[in-house]
């Protein structure tokens, strides 16, 4: 059995018990668990082996096991907040205390920059947004909106506030954003024709597919600090995910007469970077960056290869592996 990238971390469940527990609150009068801190850095992996998955992290060019025998889900790099898998239950710890994540069959779930908030869809007569803040206190976070999120179309827009794409009361088809701390509902950017198909967050902007009437797919970012809407490319078949770094953008996709791999978008036209080596790349398992911000990617030596492994772009275009063989990687999630 293996991982996906974001969506199939409830699998995680069979390193331990049947059933994956999910949600957030703690136990009425009960106080939260004091948690030991625990350093990553970007590129980190999950690495299957003989069935159990072990957290290995990266620095200066290689994976090493960790001493911290803990199956870590999210992580975000200022406050050390991690979301992790303890004996067949889920916890998000911050600031030194854990609490329970007890919601069942939730998906799309996220730490938030600052690690101050956890937020998942549950299925409840329909996709249901939750949000808890991860202090002692543990609470729910009441969201006052107007719009119906299409499908799981979210990201955490700053430390403070959601980004997401839906429908509002009064028909507006759009990308909004919810300020929690200030209970505010903007309007970020209006889609006037087509629907989205792809969001991600990144530090500067708000990258997402939009799809138009035709079948049309552009690639667009939102600047967050001017607004601006900026047109980056119509030639991707596929994204799967995507990173800005150095202000350069790269993403494992498809592009139109091309195949899946790993790609650089330069003066809007995406230039393919891997050919043969690795002969396959596994887009679904998308890319990490590691603090020289050369570029982390998984694949294979073929198309039936059950064996994958982790490879590094270096900005010098040389590509290079850094692992051995294991039947799943899976990059943890990083907030920086």
């Amino acid at each position: 059995m293996k991982l996906s990238k974001r969506k199939s971390w409830g699998i995680l469940a069979f390193i331990v018990l049947p059933l994956f527990i999910l949600g957030c609150s703690s136990e009425k009068g009960k106080e939260p668990s004091i948690a030991e801190e625990i350093k990553l850095n970007s590129g980190a992996v999950l690495k299957n082996e003989d069935g159990n998955y072990k957290l290995y992290n990266y620095e200066n060019g290689k994976y090493e096991s960790t001493k911290d025998n803990v199956v870590i889900l999210d992580y975000d790099k200022d406050t050390s907040s991690y979301v992790y898998v303890e004996e067949g239950n889920n916890f998000v710890v911050h600031n030194g205390y854990k609490n329970e994540i007890k919601d069942k069959n939730h998906s799309e779930l996220k730490l938030s920059k600052g690690g101050e908030y956890i937020s998942y869809f549950i299925d409840d007569n329909g996709l249901k947004l939750k949000i808890f803040d991860t202090t002692k206190e543990n609470k729910q976070i009441e969201m006052k909106s107007n719009v119906s999120i299409s499908g799981t179309l979210y990201d955490w827009y700053d430390s403070d506030t959601l980004v997401y794409y839906g429908i509002s009361d009064d028909g507006i088809n759009g990308l909004f954003t919810y300020n929690i701390k200030e209970n505010k509902e903007e309007l970020l950017y209006n889609i006037k024709e087509g629907y989205l198909a792809f969001l991600k967050g990144t530090d500067n902007n708000v990258m997402f597919i939009q799809l138009t009437l035709e079948n049309n797919k552009k690639l667009m970012a939102i600047d967050k600090k001017k607004k601006d809407v900026k047109f980056l490319s119509d030639s991707i078949e596929e994204l799967s995910d995507i990173i800005v770094s150095d202000e350069k953008i790269y993403f494992t996709g498809r592009v139109s007469g091309n195949v899946n791999s790993l790609y650089e978008l330069r003066d809007n036209k995406p230039k393919r970077l891997v050919f043969d080596f690795p002969a396959i790349v596994k887009i679904e398992k998308g890319i990490a960056i590691d603090e020289n911000n050369n570029i982390l990617f998984i694949g294979t030596n073929s198309l039936n290869d059950k064996q994958e492994q982790i490879y590094t772009y270096s900005k010098d275009g040389s590509i290079s592996l850094v692992t051995k063989n294991s039947t799943d990687y899976v990059f943890i999630e990083y907030n920086t």
